[in-house]
């Protein structure tokens, strides 16, 4: 018997779809809304800097709740999918028996696009241009050649060093990143991973403690990035995974160390800062070394773009918005660095829950999800709830008085978090009782593109000068506005998919990616 979706490698029709992965989409923006809508009222430079000082009573406990409950959880649900996206693409691809590669290279294209109108018109707090980037990463670390990477990682290696190029060290780190990635996900060879990852990071670790001897402290990046590299190396020989865990392995190896490792040299500065001190916040001498200043520069940076954003938000026209937006674009691209590794790290998770087939199969692998929706809650939201015990939010100045340490342990909890709450979906959907009606959430995801554009535009126009200028409203009435939005969105979601095979730029961008515009219309 021939399979139906061998003859073509077009979009995926309604009753092929998933509907968990739908119900989980919805649910992520239900909570991405919920989030995102304090950054319409507050500039987005400042996001990651926690609670704000000032709030009390209502307005504080519902940021309290957002902080610890929501903010980081649902972006990191929102990017498990995107990976569960990319794996099944791949697998329709392969039994349709067409080249994947085209296809998905310009559905990336056209995200990306939409992300930079909708980080030039609407808000600069935009994910879509991240999750372009971060799909070519991966893109590179699941197809290009081991010759290539090989070649792709010395020359990373020497490019960083060369003077002149620090420019492109916003390109080289993701390249790096997802060659190494790439080497210990396809390499056929015991040897090869563990090679290429402890002989640099080996070079690193001399050169920290050449640096060390030398009285110049600026040791923590080569020291903590070698330790790194030596570490995964040695991990990656003494334990032979199976390749088809090697996704997960690595996934959640990436999430963890690079925020382990974060919080590490943040605990550091804030409870022994005399180490920090000798690991690169001053020199041996007690002079000011390029750290404090890179610092003390970010932290000027930061504050200006705070206060342009304010300023422009409040005040200015939407063509100085845009205007605005653009100036900040390079400093944007920039900071994708963190993402790639980062987001990249969860859209392996998501990668291996699809090709496992736990998420295909949730209702043979529920005591699975039993364990994650428990441990992962329990972990993840506690982890958070323990950081908030030193520091809720950053302070002003550039002594951050131990908030980065506590950041970097609440967003460690993230994953965790996220990978629990999806589990609780998925358990809600194989009940039987009025949790189950969390499926009224699907055609809410289906329509998640349209959706999450459309709160920007609706966010924008009620927050913003060049709108109903709504700017500062409190935690309270921002959150409800939120909400509100979501439930007319899933009310305008369930009219317009009874009509309509998919939301609007939903149909766009699956015409632009598969070079054939699919029926639009539903059958009568």
């Amino acid at each position: 018997m021939s399979n139906p979706q061998s003859s073509a490698f077009s979009p995926v029709l309604s009753e092929h779809r998933l509907d968990v992965l739908d119900v989980l989409r919805g649910f992520a923006l239900v909570g991405i809304c919920v989030a995102n809508v304090e950054f319409f009222n507050r500039p987005v430079a400042e996001s990651g800097n926690g609670i704000p000082a000032g709030l009390h009573g209502l307005d504080w406990l519902v940021a309290f709740l957002v902080a610890y409950f929501v903010s980081g959880k649902f972006w990191t649900i929102f990017s498990l999918l995107f990976g569960m996206g990319f794996a099944l693409m791949l697998e329709r691809a392969g039994a349709a028996e067409r080249p994947f590669l085209p296809a998905y290279g310009r559905r990336i294209a056209v995200l990306g696009l939409f992300g930079l109108l909708h980080y030039l018109l609407l808000w600069s707090g935009d994910i879509l241009i991240s999750y372009a980037i971060g799909a070519l990463a991966l893109v590179l670390m699941l197809f290009a050649r081991g010759r290539w990477l090989i070649v792709a990682l010395a020359a990373c290696f020497l490019v960083a060093q060369a003077p002149g190029f620090g420019f492109a060290s916003w390109l080289v780190t993701p390249i790096l990143f997802a060659g190494l990635v790439g080497l210990y996900l396809r390499a056929e060879h015991r040897a090869l991973f563990p090679l290429v990852a402890i002989v640099p990071g080996s070079l690193m670790l001399l050169a920290a403690v050449l640096d060390f001897v030398g009285g110049k402290g600026d040791m923590g990046a080569l020291l903590a990035i070698g330790a790194a590299l030596v570490l995964l190396g040695l991990l990656a020989w003494g334990f032979v995974q199976p390749r088809a865990a090697r996704p997960l392995r690595a996934g959640i190896a990436i999430f963890m160390l690079t925020y382990g490792l974060t919080a590490l040299d943040a605990g550091m500065r804030h409870f022994a800062p005399e180490w920090g001190q000798q690991a690169g916040i001053s020199s041996a001498a007690g002079e000011p070394t390029d750290v404090d200043a890179a610092t003390v520069s970010q932290y000027r940076e930061r504050t200006a773009r705070s206060g342009q954003e304010k300023q422009v938000l409040t005040n200015g026209s939407h063509a100085e918005a845009v205007a605005m937006r653009l100036g900040h674009l390079e400093a944007r691209m920039r900071d994708e660095t963190g993402f790639v590794v980062v987001g990249v790290s969860v859209f392996l998770v998501g990668l291996w829950f699809v090709r496992s087939g736990v998420i295909a199969n949730a209702g043979a692998h529920l005591p699975l999800f039993r364990r994650l929706a428990v441990g992962g809650i329990g972990a993840g939201v506690g982890l958070g709830l323990l950081s908030g015990l030193i520091s809720t939010g950053r302070p002003p100045g550039v002594d951050d008085q131990g908030y980065d340490f506590a950041n970097a342990l609440m967003t460690m909890g993230s994953l965790p978090a996220s990978l629990g709450y999806m589990a609780a979906i998925v358990l809600a959907l194989h009940g039987s009782g009025i949790l189950a009606r969390v499926r009224i959430l699907a055609p809410f995801g289906r329509m998640a593109l349209s959706n999450y554009l459309m709160q920007s535009l609706v966010l924008s126009l009620l927050f913003y000068a060049h709108g109903l200028g709504l700017w500062g409203m409190g935690r309270t009435g921002q959150v409800g506005i939120a909400l509100l939005l979501c439930v007319l969105q899933i009310g305008l979601s369930h009219w317009w998919l009874a009509r309509f095979q998919y939301g609007p730029l939903e149909w766009v961008w699956r015409a632009l990616t598969y070079l054939k515009w699919p029926a639009m219309r539903r059958a009568a």
